[in-house]
């Protein structure tokens, strides 16, 4: 599981540090840098945010589509794979729900056998370590697609376009260790990163941003629906 969270995480690294933005012409006519900078302090304030896209990485298909907050909240799906697995977190708690292909996957020699003690139920994730925990704080996820990277990367403006209607600034980020990306960021105030889209090293896909601050539901699992494989195990 971890394996999904450094794909978008270095996905992101190479591609949210390339993103820029707006309708604002005068926006669009700072540097390539500068718009860098808004666009990492923008998603840096928020408190939720959607996170959907396609991604490959070491040759596996991982999809995402889902919302999380700064509180440990989260919503959504992610697939490896054909396998598809719900995701839940509620105040800091990580559950998953994977269908059976995503068991194969994902368990490989033991997958029958935790299938057969988990069944239908909501699986809880252990907080500790990189897992799939991480995608249900925005603050952990936009950390890591944020952070600095000291490895000779350029940025250089690419033009202006639309992403579902909004006018954007298009910024190419040239890399040589994590390879090429576009990033889009709004022009209009607040310069928030709107789409990653990465052909070049190894991880590679698209990745759309949305819902920012948005507020979103969830409730937890009942208790007779939720199992921790730690216990079971034991």
């Amino acid at each position: 599981m971890a394996r999904i969270g450094l794909a978008v995480a270095g996905l992101g690294a190479a591609a949210v540090l390339t993103a820029c933005g707006g309708s604002d012409s005068s926006f669009a006519d700072e540097s390539a840098d500068d718009i860098v900078k808004a666009a990492k302090s923008a998603m840096g304030d928020l408190t939720a945010v959607k996170v959907s896209g396609d991604i490959t990485s070491g040759g596996q298909q991982i999809s995402l589509d889902l919302q999380s907050d700064s509180d440990g909240n989260c919503t959504g799906t992610i697939g490896l794979g054909d396998g598809t697995a719900e995701l839940l977190g509620v105040d800091g708690k990580t559950w998953m729900k994977p269908d059976e292909a995503f068991w194969q996957t994902f368990g490989g020699g033991s997958a029958d056998q935790v299938m057969s003690l988990v069944g239908d139920k909501w699986v809880l994730i252990p907080a500790e370590g990189e897992s799939l925990s991480q995608f249900c704080d925005v603050n952990d996820l936009l950390d890591q697609m944020l952070k600095d990277e000291e490895d000779g990367s350029t940025y250089s403006k690419a033009g202006t376009d639309t992403v579902d209607g909004d006018d954007v600034v298009a910024i190419d980020n040239k890399d040589p260790e994590n390879g090429d990306s576009t990033g889009y960021v709004l022009v209009d105030d607040p310069h928030y990163l709107v789409k990653i889209e990465k052909t070049d090293g190894e991880d590679t896909g698209t990745v759309t941003f949305s819902e920012f601050d948005a507020d979103f539901d969830v409730e937890a699992p009942a208790e007779s629906d939720q199992v921790d494989l730690n216990n079971l195990a034991g």
